[in-house]
């Protein structure tokens, strides 16, 4: 099962970020499978510890790329990377007390949320994305 699937628009010019996008992708719909298969275990932890950690690595990669181009909206940009990370940390302990029984929406938000960012935030970053790629 596939919850969001890749849309050029998600592309922000650099490779290395655009490979993280999709990496992040794939851990969302493979948490997303996992969730609706009706197994419970701990390879849902694991999914959801993977897009954790992918996210946050990402989230450094980006944030160096904002920071090199004096990205002017750097700070909300940041601030919003963190309230995804403290959200999803919320949202592991919910499930993990639930035992696995719910998704609790989990998915959704994860989706709505990465589809938004991108398409918001990252979008943003597209000029900062090439000129920093012409430079190379």
């Amino acid at each position: 099962m596939v919850l969001i699937e890749w849309d050029d628009d998600f592309a922000v010019g650099s490779p290395a970020l655009d490979k993280d996008h999709r990496d992040l992708i794939a851990d969302i719909n493979g948490l997303y499978e996992q969730l609706g298969s009706g197994e419970h275990d701990l390879t849902v932890i694991d999914f959801i510890d993977a897009v954790h950690d992918h996210a946050r690595e990402h989230f450094v990669r980006e944030e160096a790329v904002m920071l090199e181009n004096d990205y002017p909206e750097y700070e909300d940009h940041k601030a919003e990377h963190e309230r995804f990370l403290e959200r999803l940390s919320e949202l592991q302990d919910e499930y993990q007390d639930e035992e696995g029984n719910e998704d609790g929406g989990m998915s959704l938000w994860l989706s709505h949320w990465l589809i938004n960012h991108f398409r918001v935030y990252d979008a943003r970053l597209q000029p900062a994305s090439e000129e920093n790629k012409q430079e190379s």
